[in-house]
């Protein structure tokens, strides 16, 4: 049997030079650049099994002959292009496809007959970084299966081919496993927001708990979906489930100890391989598979979705992110699911109302000492007093962005009194991760306000604003004073926000978390606001 593999990256490199060593018949399809230096100087492995040079590869451009079996080992935004450049040559081939995340498949059965299509999963690890330099980090199985029917017959003959050089074991439900692995790969995003190697990363507990976090976000929209995920190798379903259930303290720890064991040398993950490589990464395809699979099921996830828009931002810019600023970013996305209790889909702390003091009859009966627990700002309980909302709304707002009100005994609540005659007065306070009433002292230095400098600028317009307002436009106040002639409605409309950063507020998924620029007017949305702390 004649083999292709098309992609001479981390895996591709490997699977071709292992193969070659023992003995097979076989065709590399490399880029250029990459085809020139093999020719000249081999492929070389290092790693686990020893090292290796494969000097005699026959490596080409494209396919210019038949081939029984197509190993498909590009990234998965290059898999349409592989295809279409070697369909010619791909016809009565099985295709084989190895990409992480998931829609290889799909992509490769617009062109190709499904009973031709095989896929797989790949449990070791290698690292690319230079081209023609490939290190096997770890031994691991590669997984065999049919996505779109049952007929094993031809696996069982890829199998022989393949396990010459590999631990190759045949399965059943090769999708379910594959959404299993989409969370063995979702954190790679991290070393590539970084820069830096797994191990680094994952050293630092703060940082796992965003890994935790993630893990947490695909678990909740995988299971509103309905998908069923199945064990791979040592990485059970169980496994997952068991350290996501965990405190998250705890959870951590454990986390650590796995990502930091896991090789000797430096591991990189695909992600940032890529970008390393000035190449386009798979994270629409991972991470990102999470994301399109919530917006399909109308299921938020934005953890995912934050992650997914920075790598993309690092692909752009070249540039890394620095410890804090991830910290910063995506610490306050990690979903309250700490354990297996339902709990609304909301990535923003619990908040909790107790009534103070009562001085006349309310109309929803609300008594001193009754506790009334808001899931996050956005959720108010069943029959919740519009009255309260109203006011208390800027305040359960500013409180979730981390807002600190230095005058109170406990700068982390404020007392929030009912608009209707004063009836009620309400202790509004915030819960952290753990459950428990986040509690930060009176500042002793404290001795009269102290109004931030905070500007409204206009960033959209559609021209047709009643006051005129257009793109540009700028006002600046002290405090919560409300600009001289501004428009009460956009006023009514800005006032959290300016509540909010006035007390030191910081809107975390925001480029600069010191604004918000998403402040739409009612109005049709005529004109949207960015509201800044100035001195910041």
């Amino acid at each position: 049997m004649r083999l292709a593999v098309i992609g001479a990256g981390a895996i591709g490199s490997l699977v071709a030079g292992y193969l070659k060593e023992k003995g097979l018949d076989l065709i590399l399809l490399a880029k250029k650049d990459t085809l020139e230096k093999i020719k000249k100087q081999g492929l070389q492995i290092s790693g686990v099994r020893g090292d290796f040079l494969i000097s005699k590869i026959d490596v080409r451009e494209k396919l210019d002959t038949e081939v029984s079996l197509v190993i498909l080992a590009t990234k998965m935004q290059d898999l349409e292009r592989a295809i279409l450049e070697n369909q010619k040559y791909l016809k009565d081939s099985f295709i084989l496809t190895t990409q992480n995340g998931i829609g290889a498949e799909e992509i490769v059965s617009k062109y190709i007959d499904k009973n031709k299509i095989c896929s797989s999963i790949i449990m070791f690890g290698a690292t690319y970084l230079e081209t023609a330099k490939v290190i096997h980090n770890f031994e691991g199985k590669w997984l065999l299966g049919k996505p779109y029917d049952k007929d094993i017959d031809v696996l069982k003959n890829i199998k022989s081919i393949l396990g010459k050089a590999f631990d190759v074991e045949l399965v059943e439900d090769i999708i379910s496993k594959k959404w299993l692995k989409v969370f063995l790969n979702a954190n790679n995003c991290l070393p590539a927001l970084l820069g830096e190697s797994m191990q680094e990363v994952f050293s630092d507990l703060e940082l796992c708990e965003i890994a935790i976090g993630i893990w947490q976000e695909g678990l909740k929209v995988i299971k509103n979906a309905g998908i069923k995920l199945s064990d791979i190798g040592d990485f059970s379903v169980d496994k997952l489930k068991s350290i996501t259930s965990l405190p998250l303290k705890e959870a951590t720890v454990i986390f650590s100890k796995i990502m930091m064991g896991l090789s000797k040398e430096p591991l990189y993950g695909s992600i940032l391989q890529s970008i390393k490589r000035n190449r386009p990464s798979e994270i629409d395809y991972i991470n990102g598979a999470f994301v399109e699979l919530g917006r399909k099921s109308n299921f938020y996830t934005p953890l995912n979705k934050k992650v997914v828009e920075m790598v993309h931002k690092v692909e752009e810019t070249k540039k890394f992110f620095s410890k804090e600023e991830v910290i910063l970013k995506l610490k306050n996305l990690i979903p309250a699911y700490a354990s297996n209790k339902e709990t609304v889909n909301t990535p923003f702390p619990k908040l909790r109302l107790t009534v103070l003091k009562v001085e006349g009859d309310c109309y929803h009966g609300y008594k001193k000492d009754d506790q009334i627990i808001l899931d996050d700002f956005t959720h108010p309980p069943k029959h919740f007093c519009l009255g309260l909302a109203h006011v208390l709304f800027p305040v359960i707002y500013a409180l979730s962005f981390g807002a600190r009100f230095p005058f109170q005994e406990n700068m982390r609540s404020l007392e929030v009194t009912c608009p209707d005659g004063g009836k009620l007065t309400f202790k509004v306070e915030i819960f952290d991760r753990e459950g428990n009433i986040e509690n930060i002292p009176k500042d002793k230095e404290y001795k009269e306000p102290q109004p931030k400098e905070l500007v409204i600028e206009v960033v959209k317009s559609d021209g047709s604003c009643f006051y005129g307002y257009k793109k540009g436009d700028k006002f600046e106040l002290k405090g919560l004073k409300c600009p001289k002639d501004f428009c009460g409605t956009a006023f009514h409309t800005i006032f959290p926000a300016l509540f909010a950063l006035n007390f030191g507020a910081k809107f975390f998924f925001m480029d600069n978390p010191n604004s918000i620029d998403t402040v739409t007017c009612p109005d049709k949305g005529k004109v949207v606001f960015k509201v800044s702390r100035k001195d910041e």
